[in-house]
């Protein structure tokens, strides 16, 4: 970067003075601070839960009638789908029974997406919205933790590499079977596999996709609009032998990027199974971040080190999307590091691993803490 003011020659170009240079780094942080919003901001989570894609079919006396009776098993259908998506299979027992003026507190509207109406019956598809913090209230009651978040959305990409190369985005294979067959609707991360047309192959190759190609993955997605991106990846003769599955997890929102567990499967016959055991891990590690224990909470004074701009900007993005972090303070902002203070709940140790979860490490470091994108 050159002073504005000053003069070139042929053979040399004056440096910036440390201290301009000091002043231009800050001021790019701070420019980036209030893009995120201002230095004092609290980052929250919002305040309603939505479930979509309840399907109904009732019949009554009527066409009215039978809307309303649809409309009522729409909203006892979502708060059991709210309740699977929401509250870790281990505490689901513990959900307390919700008669319906309760349930009728905890809602605040229902959106028809499609319907279909005759002389005395209805069908359709209902989106359901419920108010966040009546649901945490009925659900605390019974000491129950849950999600702050109610789904995490993936698109999935299934490639298939051999010795000829990764096959293409539409290949019908054995691979992409098991995730069209995998039934994910009522998971903490539903899944849409990639079309693999035309257009999706014109947006990214599938060499680009199989190494990460960020551009690429931010191309093929601008169809789809997921907040994350699940490349499975199987590696092998299709034909016979032993085949390696892995991939990696990309979220668009955060930048943060991280590897499936490796695993081998003797044959095509078993990659249905490893295709169910890769979307159990993703929907464990996702309710692992989202689900918050509000059973204690605690303040912590962190240092953020700064290397470059980008640095900062993630840390930030990837702390608001985490709703353990009950919010944070900027306290100061320097160029080569920030001071924050973090509110958050539970332990320390848990909020390690949540972090640890969107790409962030959490270090003791002497005294202080230290957070710092992985």
């Amino acid at each position: 970067m050159l002073d504005s003011g000053a003069n070139i020659t042929k053979n040399r170009t004056p440096a910036m003075p440390i201290g301009r240079r000091f002043s231009t780094i800050l001021l790019a942080l701070l420019a980036a601070a209030a893009l995120c919003g201002s230095a004092g901001a609290q980052v929250t989570s919002g305040n309603a839960f939505t479930i979509t894609g309840v399907d109904v079919d009732t019949t009554g006396a009527d066409a009215l009638k039978a809307r309303d009776q649809a409309v009522r098993e729409a909203k006892r259908r979502a708060v059991g789908m709210l309740v699977e998506r929401m509250v870790a299979p281990e505490d689901r027992k513990k959900v307390p029974p919700v008669d319906d003026a309760r349930l009728e507190g905890m809602i605040r509207g229902v959106e028809f997406a499609k319907e279909r109406s005759s002389a005395n019956r209805f069908s359709g598809t209902l989106n359901v919205v419920f108010a966040a913090d009546q649901v945490k209230s009925w659900l605390s009651e019974a000491g129950i933790s849950l999600a702050e978040t109610v789904a995490r959305p993936a698109l999935l990409i299934p490639l298939w590499k051999d010795k000829d190369g990764v096959e293409p985005l539409d290949d019908r294979n054995a691979w992409r079977d098991a995730w069209t067959k995998l039934d994910t609707s009522g998971s903490a991360v539903p899944l849409t596999v990639v079309r693999g047309d035309q257009l999706d192959q014109n947006a990214a190759s599938v060499e680009e996709v199989y190494v990460g190609d960020v551009a690429a993955l931010t191309r093929l997605n601008e169809r789809y609009r997921m907040p994350t991106i699940i490349v499975a990846i199987v590696e092998g003769d299709k034909d016979s032998g032993a085949l390696t599955v892995g991939g990696y997890r990309y979220d668009t929102q955060t930048g943060a990027r991280s590897d499936l567990d490796k695993t081998t499967v003797p044959a095509a016959a078993q990659l249905a199974d490893a295709a169910g055991k890769i979307q159990a891990k993703l929907d464990a590690d996702w309710r692992g971040m989202a689900v918050v224990r509000r059973d204690s909470q605690d303040t912590m004074d962190v240092v953020v080190p700064i290397q470059a701009l980008g640095d900062w900007v993630q840390v930030r993005q990837r702390l608001g999307s985490i709703p353990a972090i009950k919010g944070f303070v900027v306290r100061t902002l320097e160029s080569d590091h920030a001071d924050l203070r973090v509110d958050y709940y539970g332990t320390s140790d848990q909020l390690q691993q949540t972090l640890a979860q969107a790409g962030l490490s959490l270090t003791k470091d002497g005294d202080s803490w230290r957070l710092q994108v992985r």
